[in-house]
């Protein structure tokens, strides 16, 4: 859960740094605090029921588990697709164009590229904290770092 903040920031606020814009930094933390609020339960909703299933079927890798995560983060946004009722009607800005994305329920080429688009945003999120994941866990339960007690000096 610490990881969507990182990503928070290395997708939002760096690019907005380099281009010269005044950040409110002291509204930084609060961001902070809903991404983890947020990140929260998809992780124990659906990260931590992948990871027990991958590991006790002896499956928990690097591989699987990251796209374990960019599934489960993709599910988030994709489960409902990108058209609402009948009657309604979408449009907003797709790079710099003002576009309809759904017009009397039916989504456009825009509304599907958009639709798409932010699968992608929300898997790639999913897939980056299941590595860091990972990553810290094969490094602390991994070969020679587990958190099996270890015997004391001189027992046998």
């Amino acid at each position: 859960m610490v990881v969507q903040p990182l990503v928070l920031f290395v997708w939002v606020f760096v690019p907005a740094l380099a281009q010269g814009a005044d950040l409110p930094w002291d509204q930084v933390g609060l961001m902070s605090l809903m991404a983890v609020l947020f990140a929260a339960p998809f992780v124990l909703v659906l990260g931590v029921p992948l990871t027990i299933f991958l590991h006790r079927t002896q499956r928990l890798r690097l591989w699987p588990l990251a796209l374990a995560g960019a599934i489960a983060g993709g599910i988030f946004i994709g489960w409902r697709g990108p058209g609402y009722g009948t009657g309604f009607s979408s449009g907003g800005n797709w790079y710099g164009k003002y576009v309809d994305f759904v017009i009397d329920g039916e989504p456009t080429l825009y509304g599907w590229l958009s639709y798409l688009q932010s699968i992608a945003g929300f898997a790639l999120h999913g897939l980056v904290g299941a590595t860091v994941f990972y990553l810290v866990w094969a490094r602390w339960m991994g070969p020679n770092n587990s958190f099996k007690p270890k015997p004391l000096s001189g027992s046998v």
